[in-house]
């Protein structure tokens, strides 16, 4: 059960941005020393991820600022929610579809910030 004040500890450490252009170049403007990336698993993600590293990778080097690139640090997610898709919460905050009756955006991500990603689509 998620109490008061682990919810306010947690959402203190949490900033949701919904970012257009290059990670790595909003990664820089906030003063980032490293990328942390949630997958649900290497088997569904790995590819894009692949693709993505490689942008965050030879990007600064390439596009400029000619930087260092952020390394990144990969997070596998549990098994049981590999089900859960950017989409997913995207359909879910942008108007409540559900897929079936069983999603609520609350059980997916922590019930703290639900109204700051709900915010972050709109």
């Amino acid at each position: 059960k998620e109490t008061h004040s682990i919810s306010n500890r947690l959402k203190s450490k949490i900033q949701v941005e919904v970012v257009s252009g290059y990670i790595w170049r909003f990664g820089f403007k906030q003063r980032a020393s490293s990328f942390f990336r949630g997958i649900r698993s290497w088997e569904k993600d790995g590819k894009d991820e692949q693709h993505l590293l490689g942008l965050n990778t030879w990007g600064p080097i390439v596009y400029g600022p000619m930087k260092w690139p952020l390394p990144t640090t990969f997070l596998e997610g549990d098994p049981r929610y590999n089900h859960v898709s950017s989409t997913l919460i995207r359909d879910l905050c942008k108007g409540g579809k559900k897929r079936d009756d069983e999603y609520d955006l609350s059980t997916l991500i922590p019930k703290c910030i639900v109204e700051e990603v709900v915010k972050s689509y709109f």
